[in-house]
């Protein structure tokens, strides 16, 4: 590799107000994103951020 660094999102994580809650989306080949389903919203931002890191579906690191 080089020097340069690449930045490519692959996640998005979303706070609603009105419920308090965080929903984890992934990004499509098309660079839209879309709601992962396997995580429900949740309050607790650190249960997204496990789900993103274990990856179960490879759907964010491939």
């Amino acid at each position: 590799m080089g020097s340069e660094w690449t930045r490519l999102p692959v996640a998005h994580l979303r706070y609603t107000k009105n419920t308090g809650t965080w929903t984890l989306y992934y990004r499509d080949r098309n660079l839209r994103f879309h709601r992962y389903d396997l995580a429900p919203p949740t309050s607790n931002m650190a249960e997204l951020l496990d789900e993103l890191d274990r990856d179960p579906t490879a759907i964010f690191w491939g």
